[in-house]
């Protein structure tokens, strides 16, 4: 059970920074404090891609990441309904209006790529595992991200910071409804590009083998 709590509150608050500051450096930042110090309990996924790529690569079965994934989503949730009581505004996510849906769709995936092929890399490579710069290595990767394509596409990379505010959305009754329009494009693209990080990253360790 603790594992799922830490994963709930990390991505809570994974989101709550990214709504109240949309500033790459705090993002980053936020990222990797709340990784060093999840890691040691859940694997400080925060994020369904993270968690579906972690099923590839066998760190955790599938029992687990639907419950990771769902305690993540969860999260994204009570993020989003925390930064209502506090902005009194919703937190919609969505590409650019002048950014096209091939070019966000491609944007996002590709530095969802990044991000999932680093994790794999800094937190379960036999070489590097449980070495001490993975929180940081993450979160620089995230700031990265975040400066390159955060006005193409708001550099989301994580299926359930799309769904949570559109979900929670839904239920208030607030703002348009281009974040649950969107959130589907997101889901997609983001788990496809996990999905390969973890295939590349299995590849390349047995053809290092």
């Amino acid at each position: 059970m603790k594992k799922y709590s830490i994963e709930f509150l990390g991505t809570f608050f994974l989101l709550l920074i990214s709504a109240l500051t949309e500033n790459p450096i705090a993002i980053g930042l936020g990222l990797a404090s709340l990784i060093y110090v999840g890691a040691h309990v859940s694997g400080a996924h925060y994020n369904p891609a993270v968690s579906i790529a972690m099923v590839i690569r066998g760190e955790i079965n599938k029992t687990e990441c639907f419950k990771y994934c769902t305690a993540q989503i969860l999260g994204a949730i009570a993020g989003s309904f925390i930064y209502f009581l506090i902005t009194n505004n919703v937190f919609e996510i969505q590409p650019d209006s002048d950014t096209t849906r091939t070019q966000f769709l491609i944007a996002e995936f590709i530095f969802t790529f990044l991000l999932v092929i680093t994790i794999l890399f800094v937190g379960t490579h036999p070489k590097l595992k449980d070495n001490q710069f993975y929180g940081a290595a993450i979160g620089l990767t995230v700031i990265a991200s975040q400066y390159s394509i955060a006005e193409i596409s708001s550099s989301v990379l994580n299926p359930a910071i799309s769904l949570g505010p559109a979900i929670f959305n839904v239920f208030n009754g607030q703002g348009t409804n281009m974040s649950l329009a969107f959130s589907p494009y997101y889901i997609f693209i983001t788990i496809i590009a996990g999905v390969l990080a973890a295939y590349l990253f299995k590849f390349y360790l047995k053809e290092k083998n």
